[in-house]
C-alpha cells in the first residue's frame, strides 16, 4: 500500500506542488525550496490530525501568504491531498480490504483496470467566528468528489496501516534518550522481566541498598532526623522514612536507565556528553531500533507498514559515515521520505529516487529524471559522473557546459574579476565530454537545471550549436548558447582578444619550427599559435591568461565570455 502523490496547495511557502512518491524519495534542493514543508504536511495528515478534530495541525503560520499585506483572514485554505494506490490490480491484502473497504470504506476503484485507491484530503482554513484554524478532512471517490461524512471513520485505520515516524534535522540526544521521549520510551516501560525474576531482582536491590547504607554511615543520622516528620504530620506505619541509594523497584531502574558510550580516552560517558555527530548517528540507530523492535507491537496489524520521514539524516557526521549510514536507512522497513543537503548521501541513493525542489517564479517546483527519459547508456555514464564526482550538481540553479578543463578555467576567473559569484548563484561548471552534451541538456530539463552551453567556434563547435538548437524548443538562443566568432577554439580566440603575450610564452620552440609559417599580423598566426602549445600546456596557459585577466581588470575580458557569464547570472536569478 504505497502513497504514490502528495498534492499540497496554499500551505506554508508552496503555493501548489503535486509531487510523485516511490518506495524510497529522497528530496534535494537549495534551502527554502520546500523540503521541510513537505515533510511537515505529510506529518500533520498521517500523524498529528485526528478523527476526533479536536486539535488542528495547523495553525495561522501555515497559511500561505503571496504578499506582507496578506492576513490570516484573507489566506486561501490549506488542501493537502494524499493518494495510496496499488500498482496491479488485486495488490492490496484482504487485511488493507477489510480495514479500508467495504460498506463506509474509502477504497475506490480506478478505471480503466480497477486498481485500489485511496484518497485522503486534508483542508484547513482561518475562522472569523472562532479565530481559529478549522481543519476537515474528507476521504475522495474516483472522480475525486468527498465521500459520505460515515466515512470518516476510516481516518484510524489508514494511520495505523501507514503510521507515520518523522525524525527533524534538530536531534537532541538527551531528550531523545529521556524516559518522555517517544522513541526511548517504549524500550522504558514494555518491561519483560516476569513477576517471579521482578520480586528477586527487588530482594536483591532491598538487600545491596541496606549494604551501601551501613557503610555509608552519615545517611544513619540523616534517616534518624527525617523519621521526626512523623511527629508533625500523622503517616501511616513505623518506618516512614528510607534512603534508597539505589532504586528499590525495578519500575524506578528502567525510569533511570541510560546510554553511555565509551570515550576514545576509554571513559564511559552519557550520550549527551558526547560531540554532536556522535549524538545524532545514536538517535538515528535508536530511531532504527524503535522501528524494528516496537512498530509490529505496537500497532498490531500484519499489514502496517510505516512511512518514515527524516530531514537531513547527514547532520553533524563526518562524509565516510555519511555514505554508511545510507544503508541503516535503506534497510528500514516501510516507505521512506528523505530530505537531504548532502551530496555524499546521494552519491549511495538510486537516480530515479532523487526529487530536485526548487523555485521558479514565485513558486516551488518539482525536477526528477524519469524512468526512460535516458536511455540505458546514457544513464550510466550520469549516473557515474554524477554521483560518484560532482554530486553537488543537484544542488546546482545552472550548469555551464563546456569542452574541457580550459573553458574550466578561463569562465571561472573571468567570473572573478568581473565580481560575479558562481559559487553563491550556485552556478557550476561541467565538462560534458564524457558523458554527452545532450544528455546533460536532457538530464537538465529534466531535473529542473537551467543550462548554458559555451562552445569553440570550429566545426566540432558548430555541431554542439547544432545541439543545443535542436533543445531549445522556443528558448531564447542567447540565455543558452555562446558560441565563439570565427571558427576559433578558445585559445586562439584569446590570442585575438589581448592575450597573445600569454600564448607567445607558452608555446614549444620546437613546435615553432614546426607549426609558424606567417607573420604575427596574418589572421591566422593565432591558430598555429595555438598549435605550438605543448602536450598538457593548455590548462598552465589558461592559468596564466587569468593572472592577466586579474592585473588588467574587468576591461581586460572578451566580449562574449563577459556576456555568457552576465547571460549564466541572470539564469540563476530567475527564480
Amino acid at each position: 500500500m504505497l502513497l504514490t502523490n502528495l498534492k499540497i496547495e496554499h500551505y506554508r511557502g508552496i503555493k501548489s506542488l503535486e509531487l510523485e512518491l516511490a518506495p524510497t524519495t529522497v528530496l534535494v534542493g537549495e534551502n527554502n525550496c520546500g523540503k521541510t514543508t513537505v515533510l511537515h504536511a505529510l506529518r500533520a495528515c498521517l500523524q498529528t490530525l485526528r478523527s476526533s478534530g479536536r486539535a488542528s495541525p495547523f495553525d495561522e503560520f501555515d497559511l500561505h501568504f503571496d504578499s506582507r499585506a496578506a492576513d490570516p483572514t484573507t489566506a486561501p485554505p490549506i488542501a493537502i491531498t494524499l493518494t495510496f494506490e496499488e500498482s496491479t490490480p488485486g495488490e492490496w491484502s484482504d487485511e488493507v480490504e477489510q480495514k479500508l473497504g467495504g460498506d463506509g470504506g474509502v477504497i475506490a476503484l480506478m478505471p480503466p483496470d480497477d486498481r485500489s485507491r485511496v484518497q485522503l484530503r486534508v483542508s484547513a482554513e482561518y475562522s472569523k467566528v472562532t479565530q481559529d484554524i478549522d481543519t476537515t478532512f474528507e476521504f475522495l471517490d474516483a472522480a475525486g468528489k468527498p465521500l459520505p461524512a460515515k466515512n470518516r471513520s476510516r481516518l484510524g485505520s489508514l494511520q495505523q496501516l501507514r503510521p507515520l515516524f518523522y525524525l527533524s534535522a534538530l536531534r537532541d540526544a538527551g531528550k531523545e534518550f529521556s524516559r518522555t521521549s517517544q522513541f526511548w520510551s517504549p524500550f522504558v516501560k514494555n518491561s519483560q522481566i516476569d513477576e517471579t525474576t521482578k520480586a528477586d531482582i527487588e530482594k536483591q536491590l532491598e538487600t545491596i541498598n541496606a549494604q551501601i547504607i551501613e557503610a555509608h554511615g552519615t545517611f544513619k543520622g540523616v534517616r534518624e532526623h527525617l523519621g521526626k516528620v512523623q511527629e508533625l504530620v500523622a503517616l501511616g506505619g513505623q518506618d516512614v522514612v528510607s534512603v534508597d541509594a539505589v532504586p528499590a523497584r525495578v519500575f524506578d531502574m528502567l525510569n533511570r536507565a541510560q546510554v553511555s558510550i565509551a570515550s576514545a580516552t576509554g571513559a564511559r560517558l552519557p550520550i549527551g556528553r558526547h560531540g554532536e555527530g556522535t549524538q545524532s548517528l545514536t538517535v538515528l540507530m535508536l530511531f532504527d531500533a524503535f522501528l524494528k523492535s516496537e512498530l509490529a507491537r505496537k500497532q498490531g496489524v500484519k499489514e502496517s507498514k510505516p512511512i518514515v520521514a527524516l530531514e537531513e539524516p547527514e547532520a553533524h557526521l563526518h562524509p565516510n559515515a555519511v555514505r554508511a549510514l545510507w544503508k541503516t536507512i535503506d534497510d528500514i522497513d516501510g516507505q521512506k521520505l528523505v530530505a537531504t543537503h548532502s551530496g555524499d548521501l546521494l552519491s549511495e541513493v538510486d537516480v530515479y529516487s532523487i526529487r530536485r525542489l526548487y523555485r521558479k517564479e514565485k513558486t516551488v517546483r518539482v525536477g526528477v529524471l524519469q524512468t526512460g527519459t535516458l536511455d540505458e547508456r546514457q544513464l550510466q555514464k550520469f549516473d557515474h559522473f554524477v554521483r560518484s564526482t560532482r554530486v553537488e550538481l543537484f544542488f546546482a540553479r545552472v550548469w555551464v557546459l563546456v569542452e574541457g578543463e580550459t573553458d574550466v578555467i578561463i569562465l571561472s576567473g573571468a567570473a572573478r574579476v568581473l565580481g560575479l559569484d558562481l559559487e553563491q548563484s550556485a552556478v557550476r561548471l561541467v565538462e560534458y565530454a564524457q558523458v554527452g552534451l545532450s544528455t546533460f541538456i536532457t538530464a537538465a530539463d529534466s531535473l529542473g537545471v537551467a543550462w548554458h552551453v559555451f562552445s569553440d567556434g570550429d566545426a566540432a563547435g558548430l555541431k554542439t550549436a547544432t545541439t543545443v538548437r535542436n533543445a531549445l524548443s522556443g528558448r531564447s538562443e542567447g540565455e543558452h548558447l555562446t558560441l565563439l566568432p570565427k571558427g576559433d577554439p578558445v585559445e586562439p580566440y584569446l590570442c585575438r582578444n589581448g592575450f597573445m603575450d600569454v600564448y607567445e610564452l607558452h608555446a614549444n620552440e620546437q613546435n615553432r619550427v614546426r607549426y609558424i609559417t606567417v607573420d604575427k599580423d596574418n589572421d591566422a598566426y593565432p591558430e598555429q599559435l595555438y598549435k605550438c602549445l605543448p602536450n598538457n600546456g593548455k590548462p598552465s596557459a589558461a592559468h596564466a591568461v587569468v593572472a592577466k585577466m586579474k592585473i588588467d581588470g574587468s576591461a581586460s575580458i572578451p566580449k562574449e565570455i563577459a556576456d555568457c557569464l552576465k547571460a549564466v547570472i541572470a539564469l540563476a536569478g530567475d527564480k
